[in-house]
């Protein structure tokens, strides 16, 4: 069950996923991760695991909704000569069967114009610009995740929230600690932000944790008139009671 469902996780017609396919179809499970029940770790079967690195980020994400819950199944980017997954109830441990499963949804099947996978409401969508291809910033404020396209490999990567926003906020020189460390704001105050402050935002995280692998700079659209004023309103103006 779990090769079926991070196949699942990999769609084949989207060629940034085709390595990972093709490793999980040759590798086999040679021991249990360091997160706990349902954490595995994916590799030749002569490879040593390594559960010292630091834990690669994930690369393809879903979730089974089930009658007992949420399965969430998560593969992470290859480290050396492994790959590591999880499959568990989110908060209950591993799971056992799926033959109450009620409905599934990943980011990886997800295109530019499509709604959020898992609420089905329509997602802001910020078209950024590189040499070599399209890339697409798409940010949910009623599921309150992020999540970026590749349009080269057909690849959409999940974006920890509180990490960008500390970018964002570090480029609008935002030191207010009620706004700068409250990363759910980002969803509060979205339109607050221009298309160009979210490209920055993403184009510097994208250099300390790589989510596109680009040859040219992500660059930002031209700063829209009035942009300034938004966005000092929508952080501070009717947050302040």
């Amino acid at each position: 069950m779990e090769k079926e469902l991070l196949l699942w996780l990999l769609p084949q017609e989207r060629s940034g996923y085709a390595e990972y396919r093709d490793l999980l179809s040759q590798w086999k499970v040679v021991a249990q991760g360091r997160r706990g029940g349902g954490n595995y770790i994916v590799a030749p079967s002569d490879e040593s695991p390594d559960n010292e690195s630091p834990l690669p980020s994930v690369v393809a994400y879903g979730v089974v909704e089930m009658e007992e819950g949420e399965l969430s199944v998560a593969l992470r980017e290859r480290l050396g000569n492994q790959l590591e997954f999880e499959i568990a109830f989110l908060g209950k441990g591993e799971f056992s069967s799926l033959q109450n499963e009620r409905r599934r949804w990943t980011f990886s099947r997800w295109l530019p114009g499509n709604p959020c996978p898992r609420c089905h409401r329509a997602a802001r969508e910020v078209m950024m610009r590189s040499e070599d291809r399209a890339v697409v910033l798409a940010i949910c404020t009623v599921d309150r995740r992020l999540w970026v396209y590749d349009g080269e490999t057909g690849m959409n990567r999940p974006v920890p929230v509180t990490n960008f926003y500390n970018e964002l906020m570090l480029h609008l020189n935002v030191r207010d600690p009620k706004v700068a460390l409250d990363s759910l704001r980002l969803f509060q105050d979205l339109s607050g932000f221009t298309d160009g402050d979210l490209t920055r935002a993403f184009a510097s995280y994208n250099q300390i944790r790589t989510k596109v692998n680009v040859n040219s700079p992500i660059t930002a659209p031209p700063q829209q008139r009035g942009s300034l004023l938004r966005r000092m309103l929508a952080l501070f103006g009717s947050k302040q009671a």
